[in-house]
């Protein structure tokens, strides 16, 4: 085969270098000759405009051919490239996988980073495609051949991409801060104007009730008193739905526990909240308001939808990631479908922003067995 296949190189060479001008094709039609204009092969050609790099490999990583732009993704002429081991490109701690990759000799592709001595890791993306030698025309529209193979590696450079993620993960990740810092503005103001406007009010309706002359002036004096109070609670609420002081001042477990309670309130809905391990108060604000916006929305998905009578959360910490489960005993839902027409925020809006901090959000339910709503994150304290 290494000989067939040195022959096949010393063809190509002969062809790119001008030596040959025709070759010879056997076909059903008997064989036939085909001309070569000019003196560079056009698939050489071809190969060389590509704007990813490109190498015919041996089953074992040994390169054959690569086309200039992986020399330049590479930083190595293409003299050095032929004749080395396409594994060897890449970083030392991805080499055996690579490796593994080739041997096993499937279309298929991966991401890897090749590395130079001057450069930082270029990450690229590598598909490989096998390519049979020695296939000629069976019987009935079938195909023959000896089963030596040869691989396509198309190796695209990822850096642009990876460049525009980054950004575009880090506007979004400032603009859901923006957008929590607003928020906070907002709860803040609500509770020390709006909050302490009313509570004067309360204060003073009061104080008409106790000094009323007249029972019609009584009656009017605590009736308002009520409507007073239990607008100081709604603006209360509503503050503490925007951006509660507590995620603040005493970290996610509180906030989750203030919110779990009133939730219970509200709803009827008896519900658990177990803390496992330690949550640090250390964690970051952006990933702790992370994951109170997905309780939010999980819970008040739980509200609107489940018909549920009992609900659990768990909130843990391991040391490396911060997971929070919901479920409850509710009518379930067919989850794939609800995301696919999902045109509002709520679901992928959990998702969204767990994947902008490198998280997920899994939804597990069917109809009749209830909902589990499973967020994960990455973190360090």
């Amino acid at each position: 085969m290494r000989a067939r296949l040195a022959e096949a190189e010393a063809t190509l060479e002969a062809i790119r270098s001008g030596e040959v001008d025709a070759l010879v094709v056997a076909g059903p039609g008997g064989e036939q000759t085909r001309a070569i204009e000019g003196a560079t092969h056009p698939y050489h050609v071809l190969l060389n405009a590509m704007n990813d790099g490109a190498a015919l490999l041996l089953p074992d990583g040994t390169i054959l051919f690569a086309n200039r732009r992986l020399g330049e993704i590479a930083r190595e002429p293409l003299e050095r490239l032929r004749g080395s081991r396409f594994q060897q490109l890449v970083a030392a701690a991805e080499r055996s996988s690579l490796a593994q990759f080739v041997r096993a000799g499937r279309n298929g592709a991966r991401e890897f980073a090749i590395v130079s001595d001057d450069t930082a890791p270029t990450p690229v993306w590598i598909a490989l495609s096998a390519v049979p030698l020695g296939v000629h025309p069976g019987g009935n529209g079938t195909t023959a051949g000896n089963g030596d193979v040869i691989l396509m590696a198309i190796v695209t450079d990822l850096t642009d991409r990876k460049r525009a993620d980054a950004t575009r993960l880090g506007l979004m990740q400032r603009l859901i801060s923006a957008e929590d810092d607003e928020r906070r503005r907002i709860a803040r103001e609500l509770h020390d104007e709006t909050g302490q406007s009313l509570t004067a009010l309360l204060v003073g309706l009061r104080a008409i009730e106790e000094q009323a002359l007249t029972l019609d002036v009584h009656a009017t004096a605590q009736r308002l008193q009520k409507i007073a109070a239990q607008t100081v609670d709604d603006v209360g609420r509503l503050a503490r739905g925007l951006h509660p002081a507590v995620l603040d001042d005493k970290g996610l477990v509180a906030a989750a526990r203030r919110h779990v309670n009133d939730f219970a309130k509200s709803f009827g809905v008896a519900i658990d909240l177990r803390v496992e391990g330690a949550v640090s108060r250390r964690l970051s604000p952006l990933v702790q308001t992370t994951m109170y916006r997905i309780l939010q929305e999980g819970l008040t998905n739980v509200a609107r939808h489940a018909q549920a009578t009992v609900v659990g959360v768990v909130l843990k910490h391991d040391g490396t990631t911060l997971e929070l489960v919901i479920r409850d005993d509710g009518v379930g839902f067919d989850a794939a479908a609800a995301l696919e027409k999902a045109s509002g925020l709520g679901l992928h809006g959990m998702q969204e922003r767990a994947a902008l901090l490198g998280g997920s959000v899994a939804i597990e339910s069917r109809r009749g067995h209830g909902t589990t709503i499973r967020a994960r994150i990455h973190v360090r304290d």
